[in-house]
């Protein structure tokens, strides 16, 4: 029986198609029943869609172009053609944390002069209440009510690991900053406990491979080496913030046992 996935995201189900079509290209055992559909709009483009009956319908028609594009044809989501529904990106980054950490610090982080220190249950509350707000949690929580078919997400990747000391005009979130005091384990865990909890309990949050991630709260510069921001694959790896088909695939990996035990199929295994 064949696994009909739904993927809908933002620029960065670049990587994850990009990953897919090397599985396909090495013919990686037990995927064969697995049959994904992309759907993108980028950067907060799914703002821009309307749940219609038991279809999520582009309200602009420029994001129509970009399902079409992706999907193979489909300008609209008709949420009843898919067995589970895996989302990507759509707005949920570590910068928002990092931002948080700028000025505020909570018991037991190193990195607390000039802020304000707050209780770490403090902490995970506020920043869920913040992730909540996020097109990635209130896709979830459309989907989820409107099918009651399993719902995966993703978040947008940490920046590559270069960006902690990049070049002057490169937006400066405070990675090394973190990563100096030795914070950055601790804000990548904070961030994986918030947003798993924003999504909770209308989907499961994966969190990022931990081979793919640095000091905590990077991402290792092999995996963002020719990144792009397209499903082509073309690009030149001098953006940060999105990674490459290597990437993608890793992604595939740490989705495969969720996969398996939220959507049992034959040919889907952990």
């Amino acid at each position: 029986m064949t696994l009909r996935l739904c993927v809908i995201g933002n620029s960065h189900i670049a990587a994850l198609k990009l990953g897919w079509d090397r599985l396909m290209a090495e013919a990686a055992p037990g995927w064969a029943a697995v049959e994904p559909t992309f759907f993108g709009a980028p950067s907060d483009g799914m703002r821009h869609v309307a749940l219609q009956g038991t279809a999520l319908v582009p309200t602009r028609q420029k994001i129509s172009s970009h399902f079409r594009q992706l999907s193979g044809g489909y300008d609209r989501i008709e949420l009843t053609r898919f067995d589970a529904f895996l989302l990507v990106g759509l707005n949920v980054s570590s910068k928002r944390i990092l931002r948080f950490y700028k000025s505020h610090a909570w018991v037991g982080l190193a990195g607390t002069a000039g802020k304000t220190l707050v209780h770490p249950a403090f902490a995970k509350a506020f920043l869920t209440e913040r992730y909540a707000t996020t097109q990635l949690v209130e896709q979830a929580r459309t989907i989820a009510a409107t099918t009651g078919k399993p719902v995966l997400a993703l978040a947008e990747p940490h920046w590559a690991e270069w960006a902690r000391q990049a070049p002057e005009g490169t937006s400066d979130y405070g990675w090394d900053a973190a990563i100096s005091a030795g914070d950055g384990p601790a804000l990548g865990q904070m961030f994986e406990t918030a947003v798993g909890a924003a999504l909770a309990p209308q989907a499961r949050f994966i969190a990022q491979p931990p081979e793919t991630v640095a000091d905590g709260i990077t991402t290792r510069g092999t995996y963002n080496k020719e990144a792009s921001r397209l499903i082509s694959g073309e690009g030149g790896g001098t953006d940060a913030s999105h990674m490459n088909a290597d990437f993608g695939r890793a992604l595939w990996a740490a989705l495969r046992p969720a996969l398996a035990e939220t959507c049992p199929q034959e040919g889907v295994s952990a």
